[in-house]
């Protein structure tokens, strides 16, 4: 018996390790909805950090192997995560169904407090409350020995500054804080040398070198109909800033990415065509 628990284990972590080894193949794929367009649906392999963009008829192209898990979002449908078995592998066109995201709206309920339409039933309608009158008679007045005789005054007006200029007391002592290290709130303290950590680990890598990192190559040439020469040039054409870039390499911003991407190709595509067409003319 425990011979054959053994045989089973290393049959399993042979499996394990030979499908992890794998290399991952061009998987062919098409989403289907009932009612809207599935264009530009994002499709992105979470096991390989690569995402797709699907056409005007929904098909899109990304790699794939067995278990990687891949993740569908569009604006208009619900997300769907969607594992990777060995049939759609060897499938000529693997088919996704996403559902509408319907937003519904909170019920409304008419009650009798309604508004009429008529000014003066409305304002009838309306409860108010009337204040208890106060007998200024009957007020006591207590006095304090600290402040019921004139205080002496023993600052030296030269000690302001002059003419009432408004110093902002608050804000130097901040910048004073800053620039001796002073710690006002730890937690907030520890989100900003992050994000300052985790600017400059994207500054480290081109824009370039991290789009071809996120989107493979069948990307560019089939959902963005960029020409294989043009992919560098392209690339340089859509670059942005570096915190625009860590935004839009957020997770939940991946669609956002995409979109400028896709922006970014229209306009690419239409000034590459005006520049071919004045080089026809002077020659």
């Amino acid at each position: 018996m425990k011979r054959n628990n053994l045989l089973l284990a290393f049959i399993i972590v042979t499996q394990f390790i030979f499908s992890q080894s794998k290399e991952r193949e061009v998987v062919n794929g098409k989403i289907i909805s009932d009612s809207l367009d599935v264009e530009n649906i994002t499709v992105f392999n979470i096991s390989s950090n690569v995402g797709a963009v699907s056409d005007f008829k929904g098909k899109f192209s990304i790699k794939a192997r067995v278990s990687d898990t891949l993740f569908f979002q569009g604006l208009a449908f619900v997300s769907k995560k969607y594992i990777v078995t060995e049939s759609d592998i060897l499938a000529e066109e693997l088919e996704i169904q996403l559902n509408v995201n319907i937003n519904e709206l909170n019920e409304v309920i008419i009650t009798p407090a309604s508004l009429t339409g008529n000014l003066k039933e409305d304002i009838r309608r309306i409860k108010t409350y009337e204040l208890s009158p106060v007998d200024v008679s009957k007020v006591v007045y207590y006095e304090d020995a600290r402040f019921s005789k004139g205080t002496k005054i023993t600052t030296s007006p030269d000690h302001f500054a002059p003419n009432g200029s408004g110093i902002n007391l608050k804000a130097i002592g901040k910048q004073i804080g800053k620039w001796i290290g002073i710690k006002n709130d730890p937690k907030k303290n520890a989100t900003r040398v992050m994000a300052e950590r985790r600017l400059h680990d994207i500054q480290a890598k081109s824009f370039a070198d991290h789009m071809k990192e996120r989107f493979s190559y069948q990307f560019f040439v089939s959902n963005l109909k960029i020409k294989k020469d043009d992919i560098t040039r392209f690339l340089a054409y859509a670059e942005i800033s570096s915190q625009e870039l860590a935004e839009f390499l957020k997770p939940e911003n991946e669609l956002q990415l995409i979109e400028h991407l896709v922006k970014k190709a229209n306009s690419f595509y239409e000034e590459t065509n005006e520049e071919s067409i004045l080089l026809q003319h002077e020659k």
